[in-house]
């Protein structure tokens, strides 16, 4: 695993408490790399450390969508099923 630094004020470091921040910071980033499609659920469940439930649940608390299908794909299986 890499590490890598970033700057923040104090004030936040302070507000957030530094092992807190350190986790939801990893967090914020795996979640964001799965909204992208750049990695799998599973693989961040892995990267995380925690269950594929539990990377669910954290995922709709963060409103990130379990399924992410491109509207033509979405509109050609409702033509295919006589729905539009």
């Amino acid at each position: 695993m890499k590490a890598i630094s970033i700057e923040l004020p104090d004030e936040v470091v302070k507000l957030y408490g530094e092992k807190e921040l350190e986790s939801s910071v990893k967090e914020l980033i795996v979640l964001e790399l799965v909204r992208k499609g750049k990695l799998s659920s599973g693989k961040a469940a892995e990267i995380l450390e925690m269950t594929k439930w539990d990377f669910m649940e954290l995922m709709s608390s963060h409103d990130v969508p379990m399924a992410n299908f491109p509207t033509e794909e979405i509109e050609r299986q409702a033509k295919e099923r006589g729905l539009i």
